[in-house]
């Protein structure tokens, strides 16, 4: 028996060092560590027991003395390591060091998640260890470092069917999102599908919103240049509804509408369907106008009593060939302070467009948002075929290409 009692006094101390790396790193692993503390805390008692009258023989001599010493000073080193560990564990910081920043989450995504409504369970069915689970893994951490929200378990298919299989999961690396009653499953998670699942679990109420149609406005199912169908799919992506509306046959804006889109309309939109419109407005609605140069679209007097100005010019940036642009493709980087323009932090460029700005003195709030260079101006006259700044007729740069406009409900019409 007493060939057993080393043993123990050394186990008691290995099992409580093991029990308190697994609650440092691994601090999930409750039955784990309780296990390793207990087994510990045993073998220590069995220990105490069975050399306490040696033990104490041992701690009343002089070399036992220096020996409680170099004990003590030990022990506050090793003390300080655990405490070190501890903050780091509690307060870590990730870094992404991959090539691209493969696992940084963009902005948007990280204010979405920031902003989680409510509690979130994801189930991800990956075999064990196999690289696309740690490539999940390593993306969802940028998730769980934004929100407590989120809840994510492992299930391994091979291991684990009968859970697959109430899941409804036929495919390795599938991911089931639940939050409330709502469940979605999404399969070769990235940021863009996972961001999207998550808003799809947690927006109880789908936006839609309208694109104006019957005057010649760019098309939301063309694939074309100048066809929106792009746009829509990553609208629908990011939970939206997605809709045409002809007002001439409706007679007014849908009551769901959050916003209505009129995309470069090419022929006059009617005075029913503007007062249809500014009907929509005086109930809170948005409007979103986007009128190419030169267009015969009618709404220039709508406009004015909103507090924006057409220019009716085409912007010209010799800046823009720099970029490997056309003259005509103006760079814009200067961008208003707005909450429409917060996230805003690279110069983006727009191929033919005029000037519009805020009309001073209006009783309209009103905001001009982009500005374009100081080495552009505003070209009155484009026909002529020669390109030139002209101080008698051209807008001088920085030239205002996008304006907000938003007044009170139940204040004077505009």
């Amino acid at each position: 028996m007493k060939k057993f009692i080393p043993i123990a006094g050394w186990l008691f101390i290995l099992l409580g060092f093991a029990a308190l790396f697994f609650y440092i790193v691994l601090p999930d692993l409750k039955t784990v560590i309780l296990s390793l503390t207990a087994v510990s805390i045993s073998n220590g008692i069995f220990f105490l027991v069975s050399e306490g009258s040696t033990l104490k023989k041992f701690f009343s001599s002089r070399s036992a003395l220096h020996g409680t010493n170099a004990i003590i000073l030990t022990s506050v080193f090793l003390g300080i390591l655990i405490f070190a560990n501890l903050l780091i564990h509690r307060h870590k910081q990730r870094f992404d060091l991959t090539e691209g920043n493969l696992f940084t989450l963009a902005p948007q995504t990280k204010k979405f998640v920031a902003a989680l409504p409510r509690e979130v369970k994801l189930t991800a069915f990956f075999q064990i260890e196999t690289a696309e689970k740690i490539a999940f893994t390593n993306l969802i951490a940028g998730y769980l470092e934004e929100t407590d929200k989120i809840e994510i378990a492992y299930i391994d298919p091979d291991k684990n069917p009968a859970v697959t299989k109430q899941y409804g999961v036929t495919t390795y690396g599938t991911i089931v999102l639940e939050s409330g009653t709502k469940e979605t499953k999404i399969q070769n998670p990235n940021e863009e599908n996972l961001t999207n699942a998550l808003l799809k679990v947690t927006r109880d109420e789908q936006k839609t919103i309208y694109f104006l149609e019957g005057h010649g406005e760019n098309q939301i199912n063309s694939l074309e240049n100048e066809g929106y169908q792009t746009a829509k799919t990553n609208l629908e992506q990011d939970g939206f509804i997605v809709k045409p509306l002809l007002l001439l046959q409706t007679g007014e804006v849908p009551e769901d509408a959050s916003v209505l889109v009129v995309a470069g309309p090419k022929k006059p939109v009617q005075a029913e369907e503007q007062n249809s419109i500014q009907s929509y407005l005086d109930k809170g609605g948005a409007v979103m106008m986007l009128v190419d140069p030169k267009s015969k679209f009618g709404m220039e007097p709508f406009l004015k009593d909103w507090g924006v100005l057409l220019g009716g010019d085409i912007v010209i940036d010799p800046m823009s060939k720099l970029f490997g642009g056309d003259f005509a493709a103006p760079v814009v980087n200067q961008y208003t302070v707005h909450d429409i323009t917060r996230e805003f932090v690279l110069a983006t460029i727009f191929p033919i467009i005029q000037s519009v700005r805020a009309i001073p003195g209006s009783r309209i709030q009103t905001v001009e948002l982009l500005k374009t260079s100081e080495n552009s101006w505003g070209e009155s006259d484009f026909e002529s075929g020669t390109v030139k700044f002209d101080a008698g007729s051209d807008l001088k740069g920085p030239i205002p290409v996008a304006v907000v406009a938003t007044k009170l409900i139940g204040t004077e019409k505009p």
